[in-house]
């Protein structure tokens, strides 16, 4: 069997995963020709939110009489497989931050249908941030209390419908109506940037979206563990010879622009054999067009060590730009990106990374630059050991903090 008819059952099966449309039955052909099994597949996310009472949605009735609001914060997490995953991990790091402020910490899974038990969540949370006190809940332990959070646009539904709480916030990681074609869900999305929650921003872009709806927002800078991610050199010197490209692959995130990496590493591939091409985060398909080495999910220790192992990085953001690039940057990683705003808030071109259109002539011509001219990796090496070098997690929690503590009082 050909490896591009293997492909088209890779391609195929990913199809199932990703097909909107109403519930029915579709058979694909098996790689040898024979009549596949039936996959039965529900359009995913398409579910249509609504104003409801809190009530409405499975909570407590508060009441009428006035309410003692507790000291603390409660999250509105979607629920989570992987909690090193990079959107959950920073909310539960604030959180855990915050916790050290005094005030209690509750995440609660506005989507949990039962999958979860809060026993494995809060075993997970405990894992990420040992004794951090930062509590799994359900709906009905839910009190009255200083905030609430939103955390996706789905989430701030919940939020919205919660009326027990002083006061309301959004923690906003990406411009979520960019995840989908301009439709229902994309504009349910943008609605709820008018909702009148106080916004807290990852980067300057995302926070530039917020206020072009009409709110207001405080915004934290990307920043990384340093004793995670930190140069394989003490002195941030590259190797002399590009032996490994690191490329963040997750097909099922469409942002993550899986198709053009793929193009244009099978590219790269072809123009410089000798290299390996390790790819992190792969999710669906077994066969690609060319070798590699595929890490799966790790955790970000694990990730620091790999990264540290790569010559140049690949990460490609079709939204507000990931953490991927800055982890690298403070491994002394050289870093390939596309252009767009989105990006180039903390990529710069020439100065901490190349960026590129997104093609994959031009994603190879950068690599090929990259490959062929240590003194151009040591610059932008340099560039990114120095931009993520500038502020810390702690700092721009502890700034975070500040601003809503200020925005409370006032």
């Amino acid at each position: 069997m050909g490896r591009a008819r293997k492909m088209r059952w890779a391609l195929r099966q990913r199809a199932v995963r990703f097909i909107r449309s109403v519930d029915r039955a579709v058979f694909w052909p098996k790689p040898d020709g024979t009549k596949g099994e039936a996959f039965f597949y529900t359009a995913p996310g398409r579910h249509v939110y609504d104003y409801a009472t809190w009530q409405q949605l499975g909570g407590l009735d508060y009441g009428t009489a006035p309410l003692t609001h507790e000291n603390a914060f409660v999250w509105f997490v979607p629920t989570w497989s992987n909690v090193w995953g990079g959107g959950h991990y920073t909310l539960f790091r604030f959180a855990a931050h915050f916790a050290k402020k005094g005030i209690r910490q509750y995440i609660y899974c506005y989507d949990n249908d039962g999958r979860y038990p809060l026993a494995q969540l809060q075993a997970d949370l405990d894992l990420a941030f040992p004794e951090s006190g930062v509590r799994a809940i359900g709906i009905h332990e839910i009190q009255s209390c200083d905030a609430v959070l939103a955390t996706t646009w789905q989430s701030a539904y919940f939020v919205r419908a919660f009326p027990a709480a002083r006061r309301k916030l959004y923690f906003m990681q990406d411009f979520e109506s960019h995840f989908y074609a301009h439709g229902t869900q994309s504009m349910q999305a943008n609605n709820t940037y008018t909702f009148g929650f106080q916004g807290i921003t990852g980067g300057l872009w995302n926070r530039q979206q917020f206020l072009n709806h009409g709110g207001q927002a405080d915004a934290y800078n990307f920043s990384t563990d340093r004793h995670i991610f930190f140069p394989g050199d003490e002195n941030g010197d590259v190797r002399p010879t590009v032996r490994r490209i690191f490329f963040y692959g997750r097909p099922s995130t469409e942002r993550r622009c899986f198709e053009l990496g793929i193009r244009s590493l099978e590219r790269i591939k072809k123009r410089f054999p000798d290299v390996e091409i390790v790819i992190a985060g792969l999710d669906g398909l077994d066969d690609l067009p060319f070798p590699v080495t595929k890490m799966g999910s790790l955790t970000l220790a694990k990730t620091g060590e790999l990264y540290r192992t790569c010559d140049i990085g690949i990460a490609f953001s079709g939204t507000n730009l990931s953490y991927l690039p800055v982890e690298l940057m403070a491994c002394g990683v050289p870093v390939v990106s596309n252009r767009g705003p989105h990006v180039e808030w903390y990529c710069k071109d020439g100065e901490n990374a190349l960026l590129v259109d997104p093609t994959p002539s031009a994603v190879e011509e950068a690599v090929a630059r990259l490959i062929e001219s240590q003194s151009l990796r040591q610059n932008l090496a340099s560039g990114g050991l120095h931009k993520a070098s500038l502020t810390t997690w702690e700092a721009e929690m502890d700034r975070i903090f500040d601003c809503i503590s200020v925005s409370e009082v006032a």
